[in-house]
């Protein structure tokens, strides 16, 4: 480990916390460019670190090659409460880790093609979400998702994963709605702004839909 952050990995992480280096309207899925982490290496072992806004809290990573274990610490890094891998995986691979937020953060893994999972965490109450597949886009205020669930968009609460929303649309034949989706993010009125391959050669389509916060 090393004795201390260096100044310019602390600087670019407190940047992306708070949204400076963000993507934020960048082609594709809008989400912050990933931190980077505080990393050293050792004997078979890359150790990195995700610092919050929050003192002494944070997220790692532990790697011996693409074989990883993530988890988030309370004051002693040494001590983290280790994520479980999604059913099916006996470990993580080495994870993407960004802050929409200066305490909310998503660690993603990539599991292949138009694949992804996605775990939240919120440092101020040390809370972390199950497993959430396919997420394109976060309304990080309200604590929702909008993820692909085979040829449906569904709008979900992070934490409780209750279902606010489903919309289905005429994606392009063969794809899932992740794959004809080529754009999406949550507008600051809480909208959900989508753009997507329509069947045929009909150009693509960009709409914005509200979204609840609860169920109906």
């Amino acid at each position: 480990m090393t004795a201390g952050p260096r100044p310019r990995a602390r600087l670019a992480g407190a940047l992306a916390a708070i949204g400076l280096l963000s993507g934020w309207g960048s082609p594709g899925f809008a989400r912050p460019l990933p931190v980077p982490g505080e990393c050293s290496a050792g004997p078979g072992m890359r150790r990195c670190l995700y610092r919050s806004a929050v003192p002494s809290v944070g997220l790692l990573s532990e790697c011996d090659g693409s074989r990883c274990r993530v988890g988030f610490y309370y004051g002693r890094i040494d001590t983290p409460e280790w994520l479980t891998p999604p059913e099916g995986w006996t470990a993580f691979p080495p994870p993407e880790v960004r802050w929409p937020s200066a305490t909310l953060a998503e660690v993603r893994f990539g599991c292949g093609a138009s694949c992804s999972v996605s775990y939240f965490f919120e440092a101020r109450r040390q809370r972390l979400s199950p497993p959430r597949r396919d997420v394109v886009a976060l309304d990080e205020r309200r604590l929702l998702v909008a993820q692909g669930e085979g040829r449906s968009l569904v709008a979900r609460q992070v934490y409780s994963g209750r279902e606010v929303a489903r919309i289905e649309r005429s994606w392009a034949p063969g794809l899932t709605a992740v794959e004809a989706i080529q754009d999406a993010r949550f507008e600051p009125d809480g909208r959900l702004s989508i753009t997507w391959m329509q069947a045929g050669d009909r150009p693509p389509m960009t709409e914005r839909i509200t979204v609840p916060s609860i169920p109906r």
